[in-house]
């Protein structure tokens, strides 16, 4: 629960759900700033925070509906997902931003990506081409509606939200605020 939003079955976790404070990232896949720190703050958020077990990470992605090719990368993440490989997929589409988000048709990439990180492709291509509506991201954009989020990045940590990708240095003091707040 966030803010009295269940985000049970929203988004992609990292950690351990008892860890003492929570991070949820409401991120768009188009997003700049969201690959900036995908690339950059995640990974080290994620090696000193989440595997040590002082937090638990939550990625919900949301597309804004602003940022090219956005959905299509959402979707395919989902796809990713369908086969135990959503974090892979997540790393590959923040890697390749420029790439797929330029592209006319950005399938091709997005198949490649699919290669790459070890998924079934006719599988793969088989979710991708499902005519409904992508379910994953539509709680996800139905829980960021009830919180009120209409930027991304977005994070709101152990039930407080803030905006925009803060530089790791000030990423970790908001992280070890929280950890002392806890204690």
């Amino acid at each position: 629960m966030v803010q009295g939003v269940d985000l049970t079955g929203v988004g992609y976790d990292k950690g351990s759900p008892s860890a003492p404070v929570v991070v949820v990232n409401f991120s768009d896949f188009g997003c700049p700033f969201c690959g900036s720190f995908a690339r950059q703050t995640e990974p080290e958020i994620v090696k000193h925070y989440v595997q040590a077990g002082k937090v638990f990470f939550k990625y919900v992605p949301f597309v804004m509906g602003m940022f090219p090719n956005g959905d299509e990368a959402a979707h395919a993440s989902e796809c990713a997902a369908e086969q135990g490989r959503f974090w892979p997929m997540h790393d590959a589409l923040y890697a390749s931003h420029a790439e797929w988000k330029k592209a006319r048709d950005p399938l091709p990439a997005l198949e490649r990506y699919a290669r790459e990180v070890g998924l079934d492709v006719p599988r793969f291509a088989k979710c991708y081409d499902r005519p409904d509506v992508n379910p994953g991201t539509m709680g996800s954009n139905v829980a960021a509606g009830k919180l009120g989020i209409r930027v991304t990045p977005t994070f709101v940590v152990n039930g407080k939200g803030g905006k925009g990708a803060l530089p790791l240095p000030q990423f970790r003091q908001l992280l070890d605020a929280a950890i002392a707040e806890v204690r």
